[in-house]
């Protein structure tokens, strides 16, 4: 017995749907685009093709598992971050947008700053899935640049990634907490760090999604604390420190890059929702 893929399309949109799924449509359809191996274009022309019995159940499964939580990075196993395509899995969290954006300022300053050599390496602390360190040194190829984690699972897709997109020799992936297996002075150090309240996460997103790598402690804050005292006494002068914010956090890590770096100057960024996002800490007159 075969399908035709609009119907499963249609009985998929609606058991999403029920669930609350405030994306139906398009997880149905990205679901479908994954198992077909088809481009949005060549979904939406062969709607009226037959689908098999075998794919079809494969079909049914998938969709299952998204209206159980499940994030559709994880069931594909594929994000895409600043226009690259990244292999995730449950060992590392799910790139965000608002992380693109943290990406976009550091990448400005690096070229404001021309730090664009060898002599200006890159720390990327918790680097997860490895999407910040990746691009960098895509976007950087003569800058150095390293990448810690404290979880050997999520360098093992880090690895993957950067052997996918052939920096593997320009990106050293070191395992340790924060800066600890640096040995290096860094002149940049960019970090999306742990920094929710575990309690208020999201269920699916705690659920799913390593809490290592969410946990930020009772307030949130218990990393960039932790993490701005290793800075203060590695990172090259001048220098440059770029955080991902809670959108609660500004005054708190504001207050706490002010007491590491009393000379600094620091600047606040916004996500697309107007929520502060991004903070920079320019150390160069500390």
């Amino acid at each position: 017995m075969s399908h035709r893929a609009k119907e499963l399309l249609s009985r998929a949109v609606e058991r999403l749907v029920a669930v609350r799924d405030n994306t139906a449509q398009l997880d149905a359809e990205v679901l479908l685009m994954y198992l077909l191996d088809y481009s949005r274009a060549q979904l939406y022309a062969r709607l009226d093709d037959e689908v098999s019995e075998q794919a079809a159940g494969r079909y049914t499964e998938l969709v299952e598992r998204r209206a159980q939580g499940e994030p559709i990075a994880y069931i594909t196993s594929h994000r895409e971050f600043m226009a690259l395509d990244f292999y995730v899995d449950r060992r590392v969290l799910i790139p965000r947008p608002e992380t693109e954006l943290l990406v976009e300022y550091t990448t400005k300053k690096i070229i404001e700053k021309g730090w664009t050599t060898e002599e200006h390496p890159i720390v990327d602390v918790g680097t997860g899935s490895g999407v910040i360190a990746i691009y960098l040194a895509l976007r950087f190829p003569k800058v150095r640049v390293f990448a810690t984690d404290i979880s050997p699972e999520a360098l093992q897709v880090a690895e993957r990634n950067a052997r996918h997109y052939e920096v593997l020799d320009r990106v050293s992936f070191l395992q340790g907490n924060l800066l600890d297996p640096v040995l290096e002075a860094p002149r940049l150090i960019v970090s999306n760090p742990p920094y929710t309240v575990l309690a208020q996460v999201e269920p699916n997103v705690a659920r799913y999604e390593p809490n290592v790598a969410l946990d930020g402690g009772t307030k949130g804050l218990a990393i960039y604390r932790e993490l701005l005292s290793q800075i203060k006494a590695h990172i090259m002068r001048p220098g440059l420190i770029a955080f991902e914010i809670g959108s609660e956090q500004a005054n708190d890590v504001t207050n706490l890059g002010y007491h590491f770096f009393p000379g600094a100057k620091i600047e606040l960024h916004k996500d697309y929702a107007g929520l502060d996002r991004v903070l920079l800490i320019d150390v160069s007159r500390d």
